[in-house]
Formats: structure tokens, sequence, C-alpha cells
């Protein structure tokens, strides 16, 4: 201990003797290990979390899924439930849910709340019991029985904690239901539902298959020894016998089971691991940095090194202090990167992209700098010291006394070897370089592509409001009073100051609703198995409101109402995909089955919308009037003269005079959506390229210190080549050379390597190639022009030198 206070005591004077070099060192390490443990911090959060269950990685979604009609993933049938739950060998036990939401009144301002049905074993597989009361009971979900649990959130929130809630009614879509519980307040699956119904599968249910009741969400706990590969095995066995016997609406058919934890943080996962890795690199061309610079000056201390080898200290002991130097450095540099981190995860918070449609990320309110994370940067502290510490170490406690005595003089061979170590490290720290710099080039040329993408509609101008009309005042079996509804709200709304049109559709671009539906098209030979579209019900006007382009035919008219033809407009996908090169015009559509036959005539043609983002390709969309056919949950759409937030309490206060108690749950110009569909791809470009940026500046001041040090270490040359008639701009051209060559080395090795990896990573890029020619020579550009300011002050330094100074140097 005694020898180890000595050390750090020295260690600590050494430090204060070369401030420059301290405060070039820490400075680094502050930025590397802080950032490594920023993003950490946010992977930890969304990716390492564990969740409120227990045993979460057997918990399994179980969906759907039809590889030959392109359906990766969807919701199952009540019949393929029931076959399911039956026969399953690889689960304990599976249930079902579908999202349920409903109009909360009685309790404030009526407001649209997020449900869920489940089935009673739901809360059992998932293995958390109530915070108060209970939750559902079998003959609770056989009955009907129209109670409820409630999220804490809602309980503390709309409720204000009330302790003797359980047993009072609360009013959902004008039906009293009493609370039965309160969830914990870790409990939210699936993200941000605010109460739980009771669900059960009815006789007619469990036996149906048909493609368009397809609303069941599975979830199930594996068997002990059961993985999750022999698990999606068997279960798409099971789903092809299913198959089998319901071929005229499962063939093809087969299971994708998927990890509850990848289902929530589904589309973010791939980013973050990217980031992860990129900073990664920052770290090493970090250490790399500051290897070269502990090399640089082990190679000057050699004459202290030889004064206390020759008074007996063993090579063990120079090891030791040697390390204990690097650590202390490291642990100075990670304690300012944790509390630059602290600063950082309140940035990216701000940038996290919380809310965003279309994607399935799991909100992020707060990044911890934990237990687990200052672990993390305390192991990257100790990680970073071995690396940067133990090269200059070995080499400098493997010096014997007389060796280091014969070596004091320049040129020697241990110097010699030392400096070629120095030019292979700035060789390795620019090759680093240009796989950021080349990584972050990709992601901008792709933020480019997906930001210059053709949404299919205008989104400038336009005010978009979304209401869910609850089945209790707007039965399905009374469609007119639905009709009635938007036809009213819609006059009210055009009349409004600014407003130039309204409309209203069922799904709208951009949030994230959807559904498809069955059809078959007369005269064509019958499939298997039905094609479907996405389901698209709008009203007279609706595309000319959005901007998107009528290519042919007409667009529905207020004629087009219950009692005349019942008519539909395909998009250009649809025709394309279904018709081919024939006119789609006239063809007509059958969306009923064998029974009860359904027709409807295309009467026009529109344009592509991508209505899941700029880049996710145009679905097949088959539009209907809403005169025709109805819909629950709605959105209105208003094109206005100038900013459309100006008319957003207007069109709020034209759809409560047609429905007091209708809440309006979300209400935003569509540029916003268009905006937010972009967000996980900017995000993800900036911090790429903050990184590359950082990498960038590293490198650079890797090659200074290396040319600087050569430099000083070749001055006595520098004055005998400008003794011998050498001109100041052959010495200053020669150091650019032996600088530049360094880099040109590390741009070859640098670009393979970016080819590689690039190329691993090619689902991250959009509209551009891992190879782009445009994308590296810019990198590369960009690098060397960096490479060449670094090498070029210290060569101009060189050039100035008096050769009679350089000659007397020693």
């Amino acid at each position: 201990m005694n020898g180890l206070t000595q050390d750090l005591r020295y260690a600590v004077r050494q430090l204060r003797k070369n401030p420059v070099f301290t405060v070039v060192a820490v400075g680094t390490l502050a930025l590397a290990i802080g950032a490594n443990t920023a993003i950490f911090s946010l992977v930890h959060t969304v990716l390492l979390t564990r969740l409120p269950y227990p045993q979460v990685d057997r918990l399994m979604m179980i969906w759907g899924r039809n590889q030959s009609r392109g359906d990766n993933q969807f919701p199952i049938t009540g019949g393929e439930f029931t076959e399911w739950k039956q026969k399953t060998d690889v689960f304990e036990d599976i249930a079902a849910s579908y999202d349920d939401e409903a109009t909360l009144t009685g309790a404030g301002e009526p407001r649209l709340v997020l449900g869920y049905a489940f089935t009673p074993n739901y809360f059992h597989i998932l293995g958390v019991a109530p915070e108060m009361g209970r939750t559902f009971t079998e003959e609770e979900a056989r009955s009907g029985t129209d109670v409820v649990v409630l999220s804490d959130k809602i309980w503390r929130t709309t409720f204000h904690g009330d302790p003797e809630i359980l047993g009072k009614p609360i009013t959902l879509d004008a039906k009293a239901y009493t609370v039965v519980g309160v969830m914990p307040p870790d409990f939210g699956y699936p993200p941000r539902t605010e109460l739980w119904k009771p669900m059960e599968l009815t006789a007619t249910a469990s036996v149906d298959f048909a493609i368009e009741h397809r609303f069941i969400r599975a979830i199930g706990r594996l068997k002990p020894g059961v993985s999750m590969e022999e698990a999606q095995v068997r279960m798409n066995a099971l789903e092809r016998q299913v198959a089998a016997q319901h071929p005229e609406t499962d063939a093809g058919n087969e299971t994708w089971v998927e990890p509850v934890l990848h289902q929530l943080s589904g589309d973010i996962r791939a980013p973050l691991l990217a980031l992860l890795g990129a900073v990664g690199f920052v770290l090493i061309i970090a250490c790399v940095n500051i290897v070269s610079l502990l090399l640089a000056r082990a190679a000057n201390r050699r004459a202290e090194i030889s004064l206390r080898v020759a008074i007996g200290a063993s090579r063990l002991r120079l090891l030791q202090q040697f390390l204990i130097e690097s650590l202390l450095l490291s642990c100075l540099g990670g304690g300012l990167g944790v509390m630059l981190a602290l600063w950082c995860t309140r940035f990216l918070v701000t940038i996290f992209p919380n809310g965003v449609a279309n994607v399935s990320i799991p909100r992020v309110e707060s990044i911890p700098i934990d237990g687990p994370v200052l672990w993390f940067a305390l192991g990257v502290m100790v990680l970073t010291a071995l690396l940067f510490g133990l090269a200059p170490a070995l080499q400098s406690s493997g010096t014997g006394g007389r060796e280091a005595l014969r070596e004091s003089t320049r040129g020697s061979t241990s110097t010699l070897r030392s400096a070629q170590v120095r030019r292979i490290l700035v060789s390795t720290e620019v090759g680093l370089s240009l796989v950021l710099m080349a990584a972050a080039g990709l992601m901008l040329e792709s933020f480019r592509h997906v930001y210059q993408e053709d949404l299919g509609f205008h989104p400038d101008n336009v005010l978009a409001l979304e209401v869910f009309l609850p089945g209790n005042r707007y039965p399905g079996d009374q469609p007119q009073k639905q009709r009635s509804f938007i036809e009213n709200a819609l006059n009210r709304m055009t009349k409004l100051p600014g407003v130039r049109s309204a409309a209203a559709t069922n799904y709208l671009p951009l949030t994230g609703f959807w559904g498809t539906a069955a059809f078959s098209i007369a005269g064509h030979s019958m499939r298997s198995v039905k094609p479907q579209a996405d389901n698209r019900l709008v009203t007279p006007g609706y595309f000319s409101t959005m901007g998107i382009s009528l290519l042919r035919g007409r667009d529905f008219t207020e004629l087009d109402r219950v009692g005349s033809e019942q008519v539909a407009v395909v998009n250009s996908t649809f025709a394309r995909r279904y018709f081919g090169d024939q006119d789609p015009l006239g063809k007509i559509l059958d969306l009923g089955d064998t029974a009860h036959p359904q027709h409807w005539r295309v009467v026009g043609v529109v344009s592509d919308v991508k209505a899941f983002g700029p880049e996710q390709i145009a679905h097949a969309d088959l539009y209907r009037s809403l005169g025709q056919a109805s819909f629950p949950l709605l959105a209105f759409v208003l094109r206005t003269e100038g900013n459309p937030t100006v008319s957003l309490k207007p069109a709020e206060h034209a759809i409560w005079d047609g429905d007091k108690d209708l809440p309006v749950f979300d209400a935003m110009p569509m540029e916003t959506l268009a905006s937010q569909s972009v967000t996980l791809r900017r995000t993800s470009t900036i911090l790429v390229a903050s990184f590359a940026t950082l990498a960038l500046i590293l490198a650079a001041v890797g090659l200074y210190g290396m040319m600087a040090y050569t430099v000083v270490q070749r001055t006595r040359e520098m004055g005998i080549r400008r003794a011998l008639g050498a001109k100041p701009g052959d010495v200053q051209r020669l150091v650019v050379q032996n600088g530049m060559k360094l880099v040109l080395i590390g741009e070859v090795v640098g670009l393979a390597a970016t080819l590689a990896l690039m190329r691993l990573a090619s689902g991250l890029l959009y509209g551009t190639s891992p190879s782009d020619p445009r994308t590296l020579a810019a990198a590369i550009g960009l690098l060397s022009l960096v490479a060449f300011v670094a090498a070029y002050i210290p060569a101009t330094r060189a050039a100035k030198m008096d050769p009679m100074q350089a000659l007397r140097y020693e």
C-alpha cells in the first residue's frame, strides 16, 4: 500500500508538471467516456431495463404471418386462437387481448381513454398482481360483467388517488363499470394503456376464421426448457394444420413468435445498437490518441526510467507506476465524462422520438444515470486505462538501465520503434474516423432521400382532428346517426373563417391506424385466399383537401350514398397489382362472401399515399364513401388559407356542437405528423454525425501531435537539410508528405472496413448504397483536408526553423 500511495502521489505530480498533456488527455477521455455513458444509459433504459414481469424472457407475442401475401405480422382470428390454445404444447398458457378505446365521462371533461380487453388469464401469464383489489374472474368474462381494472396513472390523475375507488362505478361509453382493481405503478402493458376490461370469446367468435375478423393479439409464456426457435417451428406446424382445415381463409398462413421485449422496443432497437457501436468507435479513437501521446511522453522519460532502474526499481514496479498514471488519467476523464453524460441524457430526452405514430417505440420520459450505468462507466474507465496505458507501460518497464542510458541519444532503436508504433496508431485513428464519417455521410444521404420523399399528399395548411364514436350512441346497425353527425360537422367546419375545404376519413395517414378489407374481382378466377387492401372510407372532397391527385375517373360525390350504386376508388398500387395493364374503371369488386355478396364498382384511380411514412412502400388502398359505409374511428381534415392551428379551437367546437360529450383525442397540423414521421431518422443522423465530428477532431489532434512531435525529434536533421541547401518549401513539403502518407494508409484500411461494415448495416440506409461513391469520396476528401491542415501547421513551423539554431539543438 505504501508503494501504491507513492506511485499515486508521483502520478499526480507528473500530471501537474505537464498541464497541456493532462488537459488534452483528460478532455479527450471525458468526451469519449461521457458519450459512451450517455448512449449506454439510453440503451439500458430502452432495451435492457427489466420489465416488471417474472422470467420476462419467456413471454412471447404470437402473430399470424403470410409471406406469400407479403404480410409479415398481423393479429389472429378467434378461431385460430381457440385452436392454438387447445393444441399448443410449447406454451404453459396463451391469452388474448384487443384494443378497446372508450369515452370516459363524469370525471372532468369527456376524454378518450386507451383501454384493452384481456382474457382473465392474461394477468396471470404476465405474472403481475394488482396494487389494490383484484383482476377479472372467468365468470365475469363469460357473463360479460361490466368491471374494469385501472392503471396507477389514471387512478392518481383522473380519480385523484381515491383510496376508496374499489367498488365504485365509472362511466365508459355511457355505461357504468365497477372498478375492481388498480395495477402497480410500473405496470403498463401494452404501453400507455389506462384501463383493462374482461374479454371472453363468444361461441361464434371461437370458430370464426374470417380474414376481416383478425383482431386478437395473443401472448404466451413458454414452458421451461422450450426455446423461442423451437416454439416457432412447432407453432408453424400447428398453424399449417389449421390452414389445411380452412384453406379459403388461412392458406399459406404461418405464425411469428416474437419476444415481448423485442415487440416493445420494435423500431428503435437497430438504430440504438448502431449508435452504441458508433460511440464505441469514438472511445477506441480516443484511446489510440492517448496511447500515441503516452508513447511520445515515455520516450522523453527514458533518462528518468534508467535512473529508477539503476537504483533498483523492478520491472513490475515500473509497470505498476505507469498503469497507475493511466488509471488516474482515466478516472479524471471518466469523472468528468459522467458529469457530461448527465447533461447529455437530458438532451437525449428532449430529442427522443416520443409519441411518434407509425413506429413501435417505448416512451422515454427520463434517462437515469443509475447503478448499472455507473458500473458501466467504471468498467469503461478501467478498460480504457488498460487499453491506452499497457503499451507505454510495457515499453518503458522493459528497458534496462544501461540500455536506457545508451538510448538516450536520438535515433536509437527503441526510439525509432516507438515512432513507428505511433505512426501505426495515427493511421489507425484515420481509418476509424473514416468509418464513422462515411457512416454519418450515408445517414445524411439517407435522411435527404427520406426528407424529399413524396408522401403522396400535401400536408401544408392541413389540420387534422381525430374522434372515436362510442358504440352506445352510434351503433353499427344505425349508420345514419354517424352519417348525420359527419355531415353536420363538415357543414359547420366549411363555414369557419379561413377554411377552404373540409372532409373526413377513417384512417388518417401517418397516425398508425389502419385496417384491411378482403375482396374478389368479378370475372377473375378465385384465389384460395382473397386478396386484401387497406380499407379506407372517405367523404367527397377528401382527395382535394389532402392534395391527393385524381389520375383517372371521378371522385366521390354527395350522390354516392345509401340506395345508390356502391362505388369505390383505388390507388395506383392497387390498380397495378390487381389489374396490371387493364383499365380498372368499371371493374366490380366483391367485398362480401358467396352468401352475401357486396358489389362495388371502381369509378376512379388516385395517386399512391405513403400512409406509413416516407420509408415504407405504399399499400394497395381501397377507398369507399362514408356515405355508403360506416366506421367508429373518424378523422376530420381541414385545408386552411394560412396557419392551420388558428382553426383548431373553432374546429373542435364544430364537433362539440353536434355532440358535446365526444372528445377530440388527437388534433394537430398534418405538417407535424409529416415531420414526426422522420423524427427517428433525423435523431439517429444527428447523433451519428456528432460522433463522426468528434472522431474527426480527435484524429486531427492525433495527427497534429504526431507531426509536431516528429518535427521536434528531427530538429537536428532539419537543420542539416537547410545547411545543405534545402529551401523552406522543401522542408515543409517533406513533413506534409510524411503526414499524408500515414493518412493515405489509414484511409485505404478505413475504406475497406467501411465497405464491410456498411453492408452489415445496410438496413439502416434508405435510397442510397453502402458503397455510394459520392458519399465515400466526400468523407475521404473532408478527412484528407482536415489531416492536411493538421500536418501543415507543424510543417510550416519546421520550414521557418533557423538552420544554425537547429544544428545546435540537442
